[in-house]
């Protein structure tokens, strides 16, 4: 008797049979009690196991290389109307975009505000034998205020009345006042592109790619997946990171997507240069007496350059002194930056191929 053996296998489509023949001899050496059982895991006399295993999706092919299984992709415009994933593929995957959309990035204009700044009184005043200007080689007599003089009357570096200088000439017949001090000088920069008026500049995406998962059972041939079936405007696809080239075989309608961006573009920042046309301006009395309450004689001094001014008649006393709080005139600054710089930089980029 001739004894059959059936081995089957029913995935993905593969069913394999093996028939093994004793021959004419007889039983297995091993048959054992079951030898005479002919009904005992004998398939039927046709040779045929029914693994009814129909795929209740699509049969796609393999994926191709190191490309993804199939899976469902919609690729549209990302304008908010993008299907969810249908039924039979529920899971959503990745969300990809394409198409990216730059709207331009103001910079500046940039532009600096009045300049601002402190004063500073002058601290040294000299008086000259000799009217303004006086010559190289004049004899000067100092008549310096105090450190960090604020104006107030000080008697300090008094010249008595009728002080000689260089035999009978007399020493204060001219007086000379440096120039006022500026300090802390600067112009506020002002950017323009900082206004509320300015419109969005965030970059925005084209075109969406929704990837969704799911499953479906059943036979398919070899060489194929039983995958979910296309709906709507998904399609089959495969996927790989990086940008390739899609295979040759099925899937060959490329698209190139990213996962996101990232926004590199900055301007760069406001500045000002130094203030230019400012000054600062004080008036000086300098008295014959030493409390400063006798009628002084007054001059008018500035940042600019030194201030000169005759005595008349020359040779009077100067005793004491004093000053107006310096006020400071506001200049101008020249506006720099407010220049674009950078770019977009696009990441993950990935590959979707999908079938015709």
């Amino acid at each position: 008797m001739a004894l059959v053996s059936s081995l089957v296998a029913c995935s993905e489509g593969l069913i394999t049979y093996i028939e093994l023949d004793a021959g004419d001899g007889g039983g297995s050496p091993d048959a054992g009690a079951d030898a005479g059982d002919e009904d005992a895991d004998v398939p039927s006399t046709d040779g045929v196991v029914d693994c009814d295993f129909q795929c209740l999706g699509d049969c796609a092919p393999f994926r191709p290389g190191d490309f993804s299984l199939p899976v469902l992709a919609y690729i549209g415009p990302d304008d908010g109307t993008a299907p969810g994933c249908p039924d039979t593929a529920p899971v959503e995957q990745f969300i990809w975009h394409d198409g990216i959309q730059i709207p331009p990035k103001p910079c500046g204009p940039c532009s600096c505000g009045p300049s601002t700044g402190a004063c500073s009184l002058p601290s040294s005043i000299t008086a000259h034998a000799a009217p303004c200007t006086p010559p190289e080689g004049t004899i000067a007599t100092p008549t310096n205020p105090p450190e960090a003089w604020e104006g107030s009357c000080t008697a300090e570096g008094a010249i008595p009345e009728g002080l000689a200088c260089g035999g009978s000439l007399p020493c204060v017949q001219s007086i000379t006042i440096g120039p006022l001090a500026i300090t802390d000088e600067l112009c506020v920069p002002v950017d323009g592109a900082e206004s509320p008026t300015q419109s969005p500049t965030v970059p925005t995406w084209g075109t969406i790619a929704r990837v969704c998962e799911g499953s479906a059972f059943g036979q398919c041939l070899a060489d194929e997946h039983c995958v979910p079936a296309p709906v709507g405007d998904y399609h089959q696809c495969v996927q790989r990171l990086g940008i390739h080239d899609c295979p040759a075989e099925e899937y060959t309608v490329r698209h190139v997507l990213f996962e996101g961006f990232q926004d590199e573009r900055v301007c760069t920042p406001c500045t000002c240069g130094t203030p230019s046309g400012s000054y600062c301006k004080a008036n000086l009395s300098f008295y014959p007496d030493g409390s400063c309450s006798e009628a002084p004689l007054t001059a008018s001094a500035s940042s600019l350059k030194s201030t000169c001014f005759d005595v008349n008649p020359s040779g009077q006393a100067i005793a004491a002194k004093s000053a107006t709080v310096p006020t400071y005139h506001a200049g101008i600054c020249q506006a720099s930056g407010g220049e674009l710089s950078g770019d977009v930089q696009l990441l993950g980029p990935r590959t979707l191929c999908c079938r015709p």
